[in-house]
Parts: C-alpha cells; structure tokens; sequence
C-alpha cells in the first residue's frame, strides 16, 4: 500500500510541475494589459490542474495512511 501511495503522489508532484510552469508562462509573458479570453482559458487549464494535483495529493495521503494502519 505504502508503494501505491508513492506512485500517486510522485503523480501529483508531476500535476502540481505542470501548473507552476503554467501559471509562469502566464504571469511572466501577459499577451495585453487587460486580460483577454486566451488568458481566461490558460488561467483555467493551470487552475484546473491545480485541482488535479491536490487532488491526487489527497489520494495519495489517504493510501498512506491506510497502509500505516494494516502494519
């Protein structure tokens, strides 16, 4: 079990990799001064696999914490 909770965290880390890189394409190259419908859906994607992340991150704890209490 203790396996299973590494595998699905070393996911959420890769999740959470992906959403920094994304929120600092978008924070660091902002396409206008007032934010477009293209910077809408960027902002959504990274927050959406933000969520993703916590989520596996979540998973990935509950897995553990499952695993500690059948030793």
């Amino acid at each position: 079990m203790r396996d299973i909770s590494y595998l699905v965290a070393l996911f959420g880390l890769l999740f959470l990799v992906v959403a920094v890189v994304a929120w600092w394409r978008i924070y660091r190259r902002p396409d206008e001064s007032p934010p477009t419908e293209t910077d809408s859906r960027r902002g959504n994607s990274a927050a959406m696999v933000i969520v993703i992340a916590f989520l596996l991150s979540a998973v990935a704890a509950i897995a553990a914490i499952l695993g500690w209490f059948q030793r």
